[in-house]
């Protein structure tokens, strides 16, 4: 399986591999380890930072979203945004449609 790139605002971008985990926690815990954000990367918060991931399609959707099995292997890239990035950049493109499940 390839490395995914990773990017956070003010960080530089990483790779991780996908295929070590099997479920997204695993996934979580990695990412914020990698970050140093503990404690506030965690699945379906509602205030921190938040996961979204682009698939095969060029379509952003919220890390955990669909089945993990689909997840590996549509998964191009993740971005890890702050609620407010996520307003500015989504919100508006996905006709609130992302807005109802933060």
């Amino acid at each position: 399986m390839p490395l995914i790139k990773v990017h956070k605002r003010g960080a530089i971008g990483r790779s991780i591999d996908i295929g070590r985990f099997s479920e997204y926690g695993e996934l979580y815990q990695a990412l914020a380890h990698m970050f140093g954000i503990e404690g506030q990367l965690e699945e379906r918060q509602t205030k921190g930072w938040t996961c979204l991931y682009q698939d095969d399609e060029g379509d952003f959707l919220l890390l955990g979203d669909g089945p993990w099995e689909e997840f590996v292997i549509s998964i191009k890239s993740i971005q890890i945004m702050s609620p407010q990035e996520v307003d500015q950049k989504f919100l508006q493109k996905l006709g609130g449609g992302l807005a109802s499940r933060l």
